[in-house]
């Protein structure tokens, strides 16, 4: 027998023992269960669901592209007429699920009033109007036909007779239907009792895609089909009166916009075309690159022209000082370009060459040489007069440059404040012509909207009167009622089994009070471990009366078949107790020096010979019955055990009669 049990894990095979033992728990618990949802699918309240769907495909809002379309263009200006995502759909079922509507379809169904008797009626059957004021509890009103056109109405604080379809109670105004029972009752709430029964009944999920589904759940067919097509037509009501109106009011707004921008964009371009009449300045970038070049070029043609007149009036001053003939005039490079110099210049030399031809034969005074020299001379006076006339057109023609250059240099000097004003001016009506062409594709995509009136939202599945119940399903709710049965019935096998009043197992018994536990068996040899220095085994039984006998016998036998000497001590008798305890202790002392072993049978732990033997040095072995143990008497043995500081041995389970046992050997 082993020494000590671990009771900090939970072993399986334990549980399935338990069960086993437990089966009639697990039968019992399960029968309950079949009960219990019978009786619910025959009797229990009947739930109808009804379900319909809607497609909800919400249209984008157009201010959401006016960004993109102004772009840089624009700037910050279209930040100003908004833009965001289209709606999603977790917006639309929040719509759907919101008080607002459900209290549309509250009071459109007359849902503050619940028929109770004749149950599994819609309130539409009863009432054609309600109208409760304040909060109150939930009311039960009995009508009782008193004549084809009155009722007696009674309830808590209400005993009075109606006329009439109308009627006038404390708490609110009810208008009847036509054609109703003789008695019937109806179950009045307040609304917030009447909202809050709707939103526990209400499930709106997206079915998928932009598909939304809708179901209710009520006690009449009537009204769980009613509800959601109710619900839905509500919403959809909603929805096209609030998107038209949106729609209305953005197609304001971006009619006046437009207006506005045209304007600005007219006073824009008249200011612009002014601007350009009144400077000149049609395009800045190539007005003012022209004139830096014309600039350029009456500067570099002043330059050479001031070159050109100096030396020509070196040389007309050489001229007059003598130190030049006229002839050598010819020869300045501008002269030579001309047509009218260089004929000049060549009757001079055609003068000269006949002159020099005649001085051959004749002399210098003779008549036709003297005619060519002074033809020569002729000749060459004209060239100073020339000279002295171009010279006077380079005079006029510097200052008309001088004159062009200044006015074109006070033209550069006020150009960089007029380009800045025809840059702005042009920037202005840009930046307005591209808001204006934004705001009016805008405008055009507001009034297609208004055609859409917010998206393609509508109606997709009705629904209809269901003609099977939701709750109770038979299948399912047997299904629940066995499985829960099931689970109870295993949790109480497994409480039984470990908690129960009795142990009807060895391994129970060991975990239950930590010692080895075995079953007797007259052929299998019962032995006890770590018993080098223990001369005395004490057997108690659990409870008192179990027969110890088969035990001590098999102890015996045991340690004979060891080789060691063994004799039993045998105290459950009356007359066998010594009155004081000093005599069994000199008893069993005897018998220790007789022999190796002393297995001492005790009539139970309560007995003052078992009190007078309980020792540090003498360990205890418990006999118990073999078939249940009751949980309490063991334990309280083994708690008496331990506070005594006396060793538990172990727990032997017998099922031996002591009569049928051979006798023991001494």
């Amino acid at each position: 027998m082993s020494g000590s049990i671990t009771t900090d894990t939970i072993d399986l095979a334990d549980v399935g023992r338990s069960v086993r033992r437990g089966w009639h728990f697990v039968a019992g618990a399960m029968a309950i269960g079949a009960i219990i949802a019978l009786a619910i699918i025959l009797f229990g309240p009947r739930r109808f669901d009804g379900v319909a769907t809607a497609v909800v495909r919400t249209a984008p809002d157009p201010g959401s592209s006016l960004l993109a379309k102004v772009g840089d263009a624009a700037g910050g200006a279209a930040a100003l007429l908004g833009g965001g995502a289209s709606t999603p759909i977790e917006t639309e079922l929040q719509i759907l699920s919101s008080r607002a509507v459900a209290s549309a379809v509250v009071d459109s169904l007359h849902l503050q009033v619940e028929p109770r008797a004749p149950s599994r009626a819609a309130a539409v059957q009863f009432v054609r109007a309600v109208t409760l004021v304040g909060g109150f509890k939930p009311t039960d009103v009995t009508f009782r036909r008193v004549s084809p056109a009155s009722f007696r109405v009674s309830g808590p604080g209400i005993d009075a007779a109606t006329s009439g379809s109308t009627v006038r109670l404390p708490i609110g105004t009810l208008v009847l239907a036509d054609a109703l029972p003789p008695t019937f009752t109806l179950r009045l709430f307040d609304r917030d009792d009447a909202l809050l029964r709707f939103t526990s009944n209400l499930t709106v999920v997206k079915a998928g895609g932009e598909v939304v589904r809708v179901s209710y759940r009520a006690a009449d067919s009537v009204t769980a089909a009613a509800v959601p097509n109710a619900l839905l037509a509500t919403y959809l009501a909603r929805r096209h009166t609030t998107d038209r109106g949106n729609t209305e009011h953005r197609v304001e707004f971006l009619s006046a916009q437009l207006d506005s921008t045209a304007m600005q964009l007219a006073a824009a371009e008249r200011a612009l075309r002014e601007f350009q009449e009144r400077s000149g300045v049609i395009d800045p970038l190539v007005i003012g690159k022209i004139a830096l070049e014309r600039n350029a070029e009456l500067r570099k043609d002043i330059g050479a022209l001031e070159v050109e007149r100096g030396a020509l009036q070196q040389l007309l001053g050489q001229i007059a000082s003598g130190r030049m003939s006229a002839r050598q005039l010819a020869a300045y490079p501008t002269f030579l370009k001309s047509a009218g110099i260089n004929e000049l210049l060549k009757q001079l030399s055609e003068l000269e060459t006949e002159r020099n031809k005649l001085l051959d034969r004749r002399l210098e005074t003779d008549d036709e040489v003297v005619a060519l020299s002074n033809s020569i001379t002729n000749v060459e006076g004209q060239l100073v007069p020339l000279g002295k006339a171009y010279s006077s057109a380079l005079d006029r023609q510097r200052a008309d440059l001088g004159t062009q250059l200044g006015t074109m240099t006070t033209a550069l000097g006020a150009f960089p404040g007029a380009a800045q004003s025809a840059t702005r001016l042009g920037r202005d009506v840009l930046r307005l012509s591209a808001i204006f062409g934004a705001l009016q594709g805008q405008l055009v995509q507001a009034r297609l909207s208004a055609i859409a009136e917010g998206g393609d939202v509508r109606a997709l599945d009705v629904a209809t009167p269901p003609k099977r119940v939701a709750f109770p399903e038979p299948v399912l709710t047997a299904s629940v009622g066995l499985g829960a049965g099931l689970l109870a019935g295993l949790l109480l096998a497994v409480l039984a089994g470990s908690h129960g009043r009795y142990l009807e197992d060895p391994y129970a018994i060991e975990r239950a009070v930590g010692v080895p536990v075995l079953r007797l068996d007259p052929r299998t040899p019962l032995l006890m471990a770590g018993r080098q220095a223990v001369r005395t085994v004490l057997l108690v039984p659990v409870p008192e009366g179990v027969g110890t006998r088969g035990v001590a016998e098999r102890l015996v036998d045991t340690a004979l078949a060891r080789g060691e000497s063994a004799t039993v001590l045998d105290l459950t008798s009356t007359a066998a107790i010594s009155p004081q305890g000093d005599s069994v202790g000199a008893m069993i002392a005897r018998l220790e020096a007789a022999h190796g072993l002393v297995f001492v049978r005790l009539p139970g732990l309560a007995a003052e010979s078992t009190a007078a033997l309980l020792s540090e040095a003498r360990p205890v072995l418990l006999v118990a019955p073999g078939k249940r143990v009751d949980r309490r008497e063991l334990t309280s043995a083994m708690s008496t055990l331990r506070r005594l500081d006396v060793p538990c041995a172990g727990v032997v389970l017998t099922e031996v009669d002591e009569r049928a046992v051979t006798s023991g050997r001494g």
